[in-house]
């Protein structure tokens, strides 16, 4: 009879362990934390996108940091920091606007496209997106160049058609069809995807991926929750020193305020 008290107390006492712990766990075990080697950023995707690793000319040019993952197949799907005028991956916008794409140019010339062709901002990216052409005119081009300029334009941008464009605060959810051509094959595609302008010494953040298939409501707002998630420790003088993943320069003195929006606070996946 005395030890029955025990026996409740016992019980009573791993169910509050057991709550215990269910509380302490994680409130979505979905979500993993992408943390720059440099201490530059962090930002929050989808466990399910699999292992992260240096996506395409990480650390190069205006591309501060691209991010692939090892279980987002097809085209696309780094996730990009950028600094400098607004370019998106795979031609979301036009070859003109993709900086892989322009690297067909030797640098004399690509700055004069780039000088020449209409900048992309918060108030003009959904026309960009639909444009078929961005040059129009383009005073100040050799005819040669302007035909040159006009065949990348049109990667993966023939007759393209605006399905979604939506600005949410700092950040544009985006999706078109177009048509992609190369050699006699052809091909109706879908360019879909998110892009977070912000300010200071970085100018976007942003993930593009292409696909036969339209995507869902629900793949477009996890695009969006991924660059809404991101969060910037600013560094002085951070973008006159890129590099590659790892090869960054440490700064001397660093500021100690993280950069993170009300929009971009991560919300449910």
């Amino acid at each position: 009879m005395l030890h029955a008290p025990l026996r409740c107390s016992a019980s009573i006492g791993a169910v509050l362990i057991v709550t215990a712990i269910a509380g302490a766990a994680p409130q979505n075990p979905g979500l993993a934390t992408y943390r720059d080697p440099q201490g530059r950023f962090t930002f929050q995707y989808p466990a399910s996108f699999g292992t992260p690793g240096r996506g395409t000319d990480d650390g190069f040019g205006d591309r501060v940091a691209a991010v692939r993952f090892s279980n987002l197949m097809g085209l696309g799907g780094e996730a990009v920091l950028t600094t400098g005028p607004i370019v998106v991956d795979i031609q979301a916008l036009g070859g003109l606007y993709d900086p892989i794409a322009l690297q067909v140019f030797p640098d004399a010339i690509k700055a004069q496209i780039v000088a020449v062709r209409p900048a992309v901002t918060r108030d003009s990216f959904c026309q960009v997106l639909g444009a078929a052409d961005h040059l129009g005119s383009a005073a100040g081009l050799e005819e040669r160049v302007r035909e040159a300029a006009r065949s990348v334009d049109r990667m993966r941008n023939i007759d393209p058609r605006v399905v979604r464009c939506q600005m949410a605060g700092d950040t544009v959810t985006f999706h078109k069809d177009a048509t992609f051509t190369s050699g006699g094959v052809s091909a109706r595609q879908h360019i879909f995807g998110a892009l977070r302008f912000l300010d200071g010494p970085f100018s976007a953040f942003h993930i593009a991926r292409a696909a036969l298939s339209p995507p869902t409501d629900e793949e477009l707002e996890r695009l969006a929750r991924i660059v809404r998630s991101l969060e910037l420790r600013y560094t002085q003088r951070l973008a006159d020193h890129r590099g590659p993943a790892g090869d960054v320069e440490q700064h001397e003195r660093r500021f100690g305020q993280a950069h993170h929006s009300q929009a971009a606070r991560p919300g449910r996946w």
